[in-house]
């Protein structure tokens, strides 16, 4: 049968003369499948799972934006400078907004969200081409490319936008909600963030006509999507819809795994291979050499049996965590602090002469000993099935939730959240929240996202109305509400896309300023 061209993807040339009214450009020999079957190769690429929210050097920006990491003072000073390919995450650190150079295609977008949509956009397009939409193949390939395109639009409409107010209009225009792979075909207007989040919702609810069991949590089963909802509804605040699709979630992955022993790991079970002939610098910890061993061979493997919709994640090991994160842990009972909250060189440099040296610092190695995913984790699920059942003052069913997780991260024969049954509904939700900050992976942009619709619960103690730092004498804030937590669109796909009545941003990008 003949092959047509495939009508997608090229972002990295976005200013292209014919196509100046299109955020799409063609590319050259790619090749659309004849069948149906096929169209699960376009599911099966990469490009749908990594470089969400990820830089070229596989770090996140969008992660400085929140209290999770640290910057130091000498790398304030020597090693952040205005060439350095990575100066947005320091851009991010101290607020200087925009945090990427506007003038430069975005590496988050054109990269990350825009190249996984297109896939997307072209499974769901050629299924109808080929008459196969009404197939058994053709609605299950349909409904796990709705469920990776309502991802990635979801976290990218709550990142360059504002958080979902429940409360509030959500009338300002974000990014464009794109829904076909034709690059002849312009893009909609931008999506206010209301339209966004019921378009994510639409896509959901048509994908649940995924299968129940995948190969890969790189694409959605019917537990998967489940829990998406719960995660949508949990931006949106909907407590008794996001209690009943994390509890469908929970209940359909226990009913494939038979028991939560199949779904999460006991950090108890874990331990580092010896070799007698690692020689760690002294002060610092031989485990950061050492290999990860388990009741598997698949801790750095994205079918580990915590993986539920796997999309790669930054890595959080390589830089400091922050004293707040690093205080959350007990380093007595919590196994993740014994296993993964290691001591390494810091970053040290020598400039006329003088070395600048932060010494050994403490490290978080947890997504460099395990596989670092951003998607929908089973202790996650359980985690959002708690802070549900806690919101809507179900405490017996939240604490039951909170201490099944327990019984996996912690040590000991009672792993039970001490005096849990004493505690009132706000206690009880902050213990849930500071576990799911624990279990996050600390380099990626969900705590900033949890950070940002955590303002709405106004006065309680997980609640920050900004984030304020001290870095080489000076003092950097920003409100959670504003600005400074919503990133732009590039210059060049303004240019391509005039009809948006966006302004480019001609300043000059240079966020170190000394």
């Amino acid at each position: 049968m003949k092959k047509i061209i495939l009508p997608f993807l090229l972002t990295g040339s976005l200013m292209v003369g014919s196509c100046t009214k299109y955020l799409d450009v063609k590319p050259v020999g790619q090749l659309i499948p004849s069948k149906v079957e096929e169209l699960e190769n376009l599911l099966n690429n990469t490009n749908t799972l990594e470089n969400h929210f990820v830089d070229n050097n596989q770090g996140s920006f969008y992660a400085f934006l929140g209290d999770n990491l640290r910057i130091s003072d000498n790398q304030i000073k020597y090693l952040y400078t205005n060439t350095h390919p990575n100066v947005d995450r320091y851009a991010a650190y101290t607020f200087y907004h925009p945090y990427t150079d506007p003038n430069k295609p975005q590496w988050v977008w054109n990269n990350g969200v825009y190249r996984a949509t297109a896939l997307f956009n072209t499974v769901v397009d050629e299924v109808e081409k080929m008459g196969a939409g009404a197939t058994e193949l053709g609605k299950i390939i349909t409904a796990q490319a709705k469920a990776g395109r309502a991802w990635s639009y979801m976290v990218a409409g709550l990142s360059y936008g504002p958080m979902y107010n429940p409360n509030g209009s959500n009338d300002q225009r974000v990014i464009p909600y794109r829904v076909t792979g034709s690059p002849n075909t312009p893009n909609p207007e931008l999506a206010t963030t209301a339209q966004i989040m019921d378009l994510v919702e639409k896509d959901l609810k048509d994908a649940l006509t995924a299968p129940a069991q995948v190969a890969t949590p790189v694409r959605a089963n019917l537990a998967a999507v489940h829990g998406l909802l719960a995660q949508l509804y949990m931006f949106k605040r909907d407590w008794p819809k996001m209690s009943e699709h994390a509890e469908t979630a929970w209940s359909l992955s226990l009913a494939q795994r038979a028991s939560a022993d199949q779904l999460i790991y006991n950090y108890n079970q874990l331990y580092y291979r010896e070799d007698p002939n690692a020689s760690p610098t002294p002060g610092t910890d031989v485990e950061v050499s050492l290999e990860l061993m388990g009741p598997d061979n698949l801790l750095l493997q994205s079918t580990n049996r915590e993986q539920l919709f796997y999309r790669t994640g930054a890595y959080g090991y390589n830089v400091y965590p922050s004293t707040e994160f690093i205080n959350l842990f007990d380093p007595e009972t919590d196994m993740r602090h014994k296993l993964f909250m290691l001591k390494a060189l810091g970053y040290s440099t020598t400039v006329a002469g003088v070395k600048h040296d932060d010494g050994i610092q403490s490290f978080y190695y947890r997504d460099n000993k395990m596989i670092r995913s951003q998607g929908l984790t089973y202790p996650e699920v359980l985690l959002m099935k708690a802070e549900a059942n806690a919101r809507l003052n179900q405490l017996g069913k939240a604490l039951i939730d909170l201490n099944t997780l327990r019984k996996y991260r912690y040590k000991g024969t009672n792993t039970d959240l001490a005096n849990g049954t004493t505690l009132n509904q706000d206690q009880l939700l902050h213990e849930i929240l500071k576990e799911r900050r624990r279990e996050l992976p600390v380099g990626t942009f969900q705590r900033t996202l949890d950070l940002k619709r955590f303002v709405y619960d106004t006065g309680k103690p997980w609640s920050k109305t900004k984030i304020e730092r001290t870095v080489a004498g000076k003092t950097y804030s920003a409100n959670l509400d504003s600005k400074f937590y919503t990133l732009e669109i590039s210059n060049a796909i303004i240019l391509l896309n005039p009809a948006w009545g966006l302004q480019t941003n001609d300043q000059a990008y240079l966020p170190v300023r000394n």
